[in-house]
């Protein structure tokens, strides 16, 4: 059995774990679950992600269960795309440079600009990256998550950046995150058949499974949607030890 599990706003919030999310995930490993960790957010590689998940829960996840919105970008922009620019932060110059591909801040030379959820966003950085699509560079967001959960509130998210270059450009971008093709190629490309997709977004999460027969979406309520949010998710539970409970009592599991 597989689980495709969101990590922000389902196993925790900036850096404090939503209670009871450890245990559930223990109990998913003790079943002998394989548990897929898919994130929008393209701020962290899956090394740093694998270790932060690790340190906060307690249980053990490699850098191969994770799979990123930077990742599908990268898968999005196929082979040779030349020289890149980047509005967005480490994770998504971590996945350029383990694809070997080279980066540039002259908006003439970018034959492509990858954006997502950038901490430093300068009106200077934003200039360039507007440049670039308007000199020809294809333009290609991570997500367009409007927000992005912390333990106290909401911060703008990738979306918001992505937001700010098609308003200035008037260019549609290619989205490579949940819950678009290319995050569903990677997923699919681990050998996932039937899974349980669990998460906080009705946009991304419960999206990503409604776009496939064979995915079942359980909607967690710890994260950005409310209880009167729940659009057409399969499953509406309290919290991730509730999916979990769903998971497991699963007559074919």
């Amino acid at each position: 059995m597989n689980v495709i599990c969101d990590i922000d706003g389902v196993i925790y919030r900036g850096d404090r774990l939503l209670p009871g999310s450890d245990l559930a995930l223990q109990r998913l490993r003790d079943a002998g679950v394989t548990v897929h960790y898919a994130t929008n957010n393209s701020t962290k590689s899956a090394q740093t992600v694998s270790e932060r998940l690790t340190r906060i829960t307690g249980v053990e996840v490699t850098p191969g269960a994770i799979v990123t919105s930077s990742q599908a970008a990268i898968h999005l922009l196929g082979e040779a795309p030349g020289l890149v620019m980047v509005l967005g932060s480490e994770g998504i110059i971590s996945a350029l440079a383990d694809a070997g591909i080279g980066l540039t801040e002259d908006p003439l030379a970018a034959q492509a600009l990858l954006v997502g959820l950038d901490f430093e966003l300068s009106y200077d950085r934003l200039t360039r990256a507007a440049d670039a699509v308007r000199f020809g560079a294809r333009f290609i967001a991570t997500n367009t998550d409007p927000t992005y959960p912390i333990a106290d509130g909401l911060l703008p998210g990738g979306g918001a950046m992505v937001a700010a270059v098609h308003v200035a450009t008037g260019v549609e971008p290619e989205v490579a995150g949940k819950p678009h093709p290319p995050m569903r190629a990677l997923l699919r490309a681990k050998g996932i058949g039937a899974a349980w997709v669990i998460g906080d977004r009705v946009d991304t999460d419960i999206a990503l499974a409604e776009s496939e027969p064979d995915w079942t979406s359980i909607l967690v309520l710890t994260g950005v949607t409310g209880p009167g949010e729940t659009g057409d998710a399969d499953h509406v539970v309290p919290d991730l030890a509730a999916a979990v409970d769903l998971v497991l009592a699963a007559p074919d599991r």
